[in-house]
């Protein structure tokens, strides 16, 4: 009965906010659900896979990557936007797993925010950083490393997406919600945007297949494993 009672609450909760918009459409603005929304999702996502990682040392990998793309996030605070933040969330996921990517992306958005202001945009990141540790993981399946091509493509891809989901905000809560002030947006954030897809395109060619490969050695070597009981009759 726990393991569903969360998700079936966040559910209703979200179900109930889709209602109450739908009925009075002046009594929730929209950058309020869809903070909510984005809210519920991450806590069930969180939940879903989170509470999969019971054994210490995946806990501690999770928590490593997470401090190691918060430090390049701090590192790299004076070049705007170009930080290695979202290939490294990508190389955990695709050595560690989708969980763990998942679970790393977003605890990297909350910590790293400690560093750089905290607001209705880090659920955003939480979110949207979770989510790119979760296509990490597909990359990464049956212990398959991705070229340094397909990370430079794929990443630089999600680099994109993440900026422009994040920005959803900004257009929810401060614009009249039409394509033109969307576009706007957009085009006022194309820099940072390229600088973003810049940095994880270079992460990507100088070290993503060779960081996976270690990861995932390490993750082995850590990994508990059941010996054998020696035969004493």
């Amino acid at each position: 009965m726990a393991r569903v009672a969360a998700p079936v609450t966040l559910a209703t909760g979200a179900a109930t906010l889709a209602i109450l918009t739908i009925l009075r459409p002046g009594a929730l603005p929209w950058g309020t659900f869809a903070l909510l929304i984005v809210l519920l999702a991450g806590a069930t996502l969180t939940w879903t896979l989170g509470r999969r990682l019971a054994a210490a040392h995946e806990l501690a990998l999770v928590a490593a990557m997470a401090a190691l793309a918060t430090a390049g996030r701090v590192l790299f605070a004076s070049l705007p936007n170009f930080k290695p933040v979202t290939i490294i969330i990508l190389v955990s996921g695709a050595a560690l797993g989708p969980r763990a990517g998942f679970m790393a992306g977003a605890t990297t958005g909350l910590v790293s925010n400690l560093f750089f202001g905290q607001g209705p945009w880090t659920p955003w990141q939480m979110l949207a950083w979770g989510l790119v540790g979760l296509a990490g993981g597909a990359l990464g399946r049956h212990g398959r490393v991705p070229s340094r091509w397909t990370l430079a493509l794929v990443g630089g891809a999600l680099a994109l997406a993440f900026d422009w989901f994040v920005s959803l905000w900004m257009f929810l809560a401060f614009t009249n919600h039409s394509l033109g002030a969307l576009f706007a947006l957009y085009l006022q954030g194309a820099p940072f945007d390229v600088a973003h897809v810049a940095a994880t395109v270079l992460g990507a060619l100088a070290f993503g297949p060779q960081a996976i490969r270690i990861l995932a050695r390490f993750r082995a070597r850590t990994s508990p494993r059941l010996l054998p009981l020696e035969d004493t009759t």
